[in-house]
């Protein structure tokens, strides 16, 4: 059994690697258009690679339905013993879990090694454009062509395409019949209608409200990350992967709780009190003096006159519940995901097409993806298994 597999992403290279040591006797060929394997994977994790999450539940993508039984079926242990038969040592950093050697470039060559000790062989620098035929498949990659009697197609999205996902495959998907959900970039810093330059560099914790039409949309604690022209940050990164998916041009609105553990009244009993010892300069307790200066113009609300109790009120309100206006998201280069792919209406539960046999999709090219923290290395290991299981 020839078995060409398109793309060597972290779903990739795991099938390659997973299917090789289940038929050592298949030929096992990984294709390229990039000079080396997994450039994607190894710029996760801010170059520490978080493989998984102990925490991990349907919840944190976006199809809940379609992911709680695959989570049933390989939860986070036997996710960890398929690594450990693989000689993977993991380590965890609260619920993140990253490689030992919590270097992402390092268990990138680990893969690789792996790979080629059992004999899977990597044809790189090599681009496939289409493929036509049957049961065997011929792959169409310029002036050269290749044969296999079974496609797995591991190309991920559109997201970070300096690395290589720059998504070229999925007109050709297309071509061939499949459904593809539109590619919307995901995790991701977003631009706001509000000017935010005078915050920029700024880190904050905050709770942070996403509503859209005033209708609550997702809720979450974290350091938000001031950019020049709205916000960044993984709590925002979240946050935005809700909002991509909102049907049509709802209003939609982040709410900034720069103090989520002090109630309102609380809050402004505290400014009162710290104003009455430092008048000139008690909000500098607070706040730094950009996103302070920030606060007290959301607030409307001058330093240069003295303050009463409904002046600290006003305040405390802005501290609460600082409002930023949703202007878009970042493109594909500035996201982590892509949103969108091939329908998982067009595959079986083994990962292979519903319209044309032998022929499978692994990972970030379907229409499934997670939060920050390691869900999408998550999903791209059980897309893996699947397919491996069907083979």
């Amino acid at each position: 059994m020839n078995v060409a597999i398109i793309g060597a992403s972290s779903a990739g290279l795991y099938t390659a690697i997973f299917l090789k040591k289940k038929h050592p006797d298949y030929q096992i060929e990984v294709f390229d258009k990039n000079e080396k394997v997994g450039r994607k994977l190894a710029a996760t994790g801010n170059g520490r690679c978080n493989l998984l999450n102990l925490s991990t539940g349907p919840e944190d993508f976006n199809y809940p339905l379609y992911m709680e039984p695959l989570l049933k079926e390989y939860p986070y242990s036997a996710l960890k013993e398929a690594l450990g038969s693989l000689g993977v040592q993991l380590v965890s950093d609260g619920v993140y879990v990253y490689p030992a050697t919590m270097n992402a470039n390092a268990y990138v060559k680990f893969l690789y090694d792996v790979a080629t000790s059992l004999g899977v062989i990597f044809r790189l620098k090599i681009k496939v454009l289409d493929y036509e035929g049957g049961t065997p498949w011929t792959l169409l990659c310029g002036n050269e062509t290749f044969k296999a009697d079974v496609l797995i197609f591991a190309t991920g999205g559109m997201s970070t395409p300096n690395l290589g996902s720059d998504g070229s495959l999925f007109t050709t998907f297309f071509r061939h019949g499949y459904n593809v959900i539109p590619l919307k970039p995901s995790l991701c810093p977003i631009a706001t209608k509000e000017k935010t330059k005078s915050l920029l560099g700024l880190r904050h914790e905050a709770k942070v409200t996403v509503t859209a039409n005033g209708r609550l949309v997702h809720e979450e604690e974290g350091e938000v990350l001031f950019k020049d022209d709205g916000l960044s940050g993984i709590v925002i990164f979240n946050c935005e992967s809700f909002i991509c998916r909102l049907v049509g041009t709802p209003e939609v609105s982040l709410w900034l709780d720069l103090f989520p553990a002090i109630h309102l009244t609380d809050l402004t009993q505290s400014l009162v009190d710290a104003s009455s010892l430092n008048p000139k300069f008690f909000l500098d307790a607070y706040l730094q003096a950009p996103l302070r200066d920030y606060v007290l113009k959301a607030a409307g609300v001058s330093l240069a006159k003295p303050l009463g109790k409904s002046d600290l009120f006003k305040i405390a309100k802005a501290m609460k519940g600082l409002e930023f206006h949703f202007d878009h998201a970042y493109d594909f280069a500035s996201s982590q995901v892509t949103a969108g792919g091939v329908d998982l209406n067009d595959i079986d539960g083994t990962m292979m097409s519903q319209l044309e046999k032998n022929v499978y999709f692994v990972g970030e090219v379907l229409d499934i993806d997670g939060l920050c923290g390691g869900y999408n290395l998550t999903w791209c290991l059980i897309s893996s298994l699947l397919a491996v299981k069907g083979l």
